[in-house]
């Protein structure tokens, strides 16, 4: 075999070589985009855990609860604070909004996410927060929920405290 031959041979095992290091990388590059995915998704549940955890206060879920009874009640150290909350749960979704613009959430956990706004936003103590958020909020999310509130109108807020009475009492029941 002449030196030229080897040659040859080196440059076929090297383009080989090539070959599986393309196939090696495209297959690294769709798990770190399968796993950075995975992380924006643990990310969202972990900001919503966390604001539903925030409603446990005491404090707190007693201004959400006059909030949702009409807010006469409420003083303005409870209305800030009710907005605050609402604020918080409009830019949680508006983070939702722009991953799942940007292909990094699913389509499912976004069609979760936007099932979850139209139900807040039946509520009339959101709507007023949503009012008074609105202008703080990017454009493209600002239209966004602004055509929300005009697909879903206002109901009377749901008693979950009631709901889950009634389901535990269903659920008992059948024991």
């Amino acid at each position: 075999m002449s030196l030229s031959d080897l040659a040859a041979v080196g440059s076929f095992i090297s383009g080989l070589a090539v070959v599986f290091s393309f196939i090696f990388l495209a297959l690294q590059m769709r798990q770190a985009n399968l796993n950075q995915k995975s992380l924006m998704q643990q990310g969202r549940s972990a900001r919503t855990v966390d604001l539903l955890m925030k409603m446990t206060d005491p404090t707190l879920s007693e201004t959400i609860m006059r909030a949702f009874q009409g807010g006469q009640a409420m003083n303005p150290a409870q209305n800030f604070a009710f907005y605050g909350f609402a604020a918080a749960i409009f830019w949680n979704y508006e983070d939702s909004f722009l991953q799942f613009q940007s292909k990094t959430l699913d389509a499912k956990s976004w069609e979760s996410d936007v099932a979850t706004l139209k139900g807040l936003l039946r509520n009339p103590a959101y709507r007023a927060a949503w009012r008074a958020a609105r202008d703080g909020i990017g454009d493209g999310y600002r239209d966004f929920v602004d055509s929300l509130m005009l697909e879903v109108k206002a109901t009377a807020p749901r008693a979950v405290s009631e709901l889950l009475g009634q389901y535990m009492t269903e659920e008992m029941a059948k024991i």
